[in-house]
C-alpha cells in the first residue's frame, strides 16, 4: 500500500484519518523523499538536455550590471547625497499638509467672498430703497409747493407772506435736495472702502487658518506615518516570531523523525533478540537477515499459528470500495489463515472485531482502562486496525496486510506471519517507543450476535460462533 501511495502521491482522506499520528508523520517524510529524488532525477535529466541557442537578433532584456559583475543597485538613503527616508517621508508629509491646507483654504476663501458678496449686495438694496423714499418726499414736497405757489398766484394779496415763505421751503429743499444727492455720490466710495477692507480681513483670516491647518494636519500625518511604521514593526516582529516558532516547531518535528527512526532500530534489534530467544538454534546474522526481508516486504514467516497457504492478493485493486468487497476479501484470504483465532484454543480472540467504526471502537473503548484495545476490520483499506484506549485520548493504529504479512504501516516495521503473532508480540513490547502503546486488556463483544458475524461463511459458521 505504500508503494502504491508513493507512486500516485495521493492518499485517500479516509486512509489517511484511519493512521495514527507517528504514521501520518512517517508517511510525509516518505512523500518528501520521494518528490525529491524525483526532482533530483528530473534535474539530472534537464542537465543533460543540450541548451538551445538564443535566435540572433532576438530582443532581451538585460540588468545594468555594476563594477563588481552584479545587477546595480540603487538603495534610497544610501547614496552619496542622498537624504534619509525619514527625510524624504518628512518633506513628502509637509507637501501634502501644505496642499490640503491650501485646498481647504480655497474652499473657505470662496465661502467668504459669497457671504462679503450677499452682504454688500444687501446694503446696496438698503441703499436704492433709501433713495426711492427720499426721491418720493421730494416729489411730494414739490407737487406741495407748486400748489401753494397756484394758490398764491389766484390770491397774491392774500398770500404774500405764504408766498415768501413757499419760496423760501424751496429753497430749503432744493438745497437738502442737493445735499442728498451729494451723500449719495459719497456713499459709493465708502461702500468700496468697505468692501476692500472685508476682503483684506477675509484673507488675512483665511491665511491664518490655511497655516493654522497646515500645521495640523502635517502633524496628524507625521503621527500616522510613525503609528504605521510601528504598526510595520510589530508585524515584522510578529512575522520573525512566527518563523521561530516555525522554525522551532521544524526542528522538533526532525528530531522526532530522527527519534523515530532510532526507535525502529532499536525495535528491529529487539525483535532479533527476541527471535533469538524463541529459536536458539539460529545465529544472530540468519535472524537478521530473516527479519530484514521481511521488514522489506518479502514472503511472510511461517509459524505454528499459519498451517495453511493463503493465496495472493496481488489481483486486488488498490483499496476496497464497498463493504461487500471487504467480506469477500476476508473470506478469501484472511479466513484460510486464520486470522482473528486465538492459536492455543482455536476459537475467535477476545479482542477480534468486525467491520465496525471509529466512533463504535470509542464507544466500546469508553470508560475502559489504559491498555484496553480491539483489532477491527477496516473498511478503507486491505487490512485491520488497533484501537486502543490511552491516557486521556484514543489511538488508532493501521495494519498492513498487502505483503500477506502483517505490520504497522511504514517502512522498517517488524512484519509477522499472523495476526495472532503481532497482538501478541506487542503485548509484550509497545506499538511505538515514544507512546509506549502496549497491548493490555482485550476489549470483547458487548451484545448478540457479534458484529463479526457477517465475515464468517456458512461452512465455518460453527467455529467462529
Amino acid at each position: 500500500m505504500l508503494q502504491q501511495i508513493l507512486k500516485t502521491m495521493y492518499v485517500d482522506p479516509e486512509i489517511l484519518s484511519e493512521l495514527s499520528e507517528e504514521q501520518k508523520q512517517l508517511l510525509f517524510f516518505k512523500m518528501r523523499e520521494e518528490q525529491v529524488r524525483r526532482y533530483k532525477e528530473w534535474d539530472e535529466k534537464e542537465a543533460k538536455k543540450p541548451k538551445k541557442q538564443p535566435k540572433p537578433g532576438k530582443r532581451r532584456i538585460q540588468f545594468l550590471k555594476g563594477a563588481d559583475g552584479e545587477p546595480w543597485t540603487w538603495v534610497m538613503g544610501e547614496g552619496r547625497g542622498d537624504a534619509t527616508i525619514e527625510e524624504i517621508m518628512d518633506r513628502e508629509d509637509q507637501l501634502r499638509a501644505q496642499r490640503l491646507a491650501e485646498k481647504e483654504a480655497e474652499e473657505l476663501k470662496r465661502k467668504n467672498e459669497e457671504l462679503i458678496r450677499a452682504k454688500l449686495q444687501a446694503e446696496k438694496e438698503k441703499l436704492e430703497q433709501e433713495k426711492q423714499r427720499l426721491a418720493e418726499e421730494a416729489r411730494r414736497k414739490e407737487a406741495e409747493a407748486h400748489a401753494s405757489r397756484k394758490e398764491a398766484k389766484l390770491a397774491a394779496e392774500r398770500a404774500r407772506k405764504a408766498w415768501a415763505e413757499q419760496e423760501k421751503q424751496a429753497k430749503e429743499l432744493e438745497k437738502r435736495k442737493e445735499a442728498e444727492l451729494k451723500c449719495n455720490n459719497c456713499q459709493e466710495p465708502v461702500l468700496q472702502r468697505k468692501e476692500q477692507m472685508e476682503r483684506r480681513r477675509s484673507f488675512e483670516e483665511v491665511h491664518k487658518k490655511a497655516e493654522k491647518r497646515a500645521k495640523e494636519l502635517y502633524m496628524s500625518l507625521k503621527e500616522a506615518r510613525e503609528t504605521a511604521i510601528k504598526e510595520a514593526e510589530q508585524e515584522q516582529e510578529r512575522k520573525e516570531r512566527e518563523w521561530r516558532e516555525q522554525l522551532q516547531k521544524q526542528k522538533e518535528a526532525d528530531k522526532r523523525r530522527s527519534m523515530l527512526a532510532r526507535n525502529a532500530r532499536e525495535e528491529f534489534r529487539r525483535s532479533v533478540h527476541m527471535a533469538m530467544a524463541d529459536n536458539k538454534k539460529q545465529t544472530v546474522y540468519d535472524v537478521a537477515m530473516q527479519l530484514q526481508k521481511q521488514s522489506l516486504g518479502g514472503a511472510a514467516t511461517a509459524t505454528s499459528s499459519s498451517k495453511t497457504s493463503s493465496p495472493t492478493q496481488a489481483s486486488l485493486p488498490a483499496r476496497p470500495t464497498s463493504r461487500q468487497e471487504v467480506i469477500r476479501w476476508f473470506q478469501d484470504f484472511e479466513q484460510p489463515r486464520q486470522a482473528g483465532m486465538d492459536a492455543r484454543t482455536h476459537q475467535v480472540a477476545k479482542w477480534f472485531h468486525g467491520i465496525i467504526s471509529r466512533q463504535e471502537a470509542e464507544a466500546l473503548l469508553e470508560g475502559r482502562p489504559v491498555g484496553s484495545f480491539l483489532v477491527r476490520v477496516s473498511e478503507r483499506v486491505w487490512g485491520y486496525t488497533i484501537s486502543y484506549r490511552g491516557e486521556g485520548r484514543f489511538k488508532h493504529f493501521l495494519i498492513d496486510t498487502s505483503d500477506n504479512t502483517y505490520q504497522f504501516f511504514g517502512t522498517n516495521q517488524l512484519s509477522h506471519g499472523s495476526l495472532w503473532d503481532l497482538v501478541n508480540f506487542h503485548m509484550k513490547e509497545p506499538i511505538s517507543s515514544t507512546g509506549g502503546e502496549v497491548l493490555k486488556t482485550p476489549c470483547g463483544q458487548t451484545k448478540q450476535p457479534p458484529d463479526y458475524r457477517n465475515l464468517m461463511g456458512e461452512s465455518q459458521n460453527s467455529s467462529w460462533l
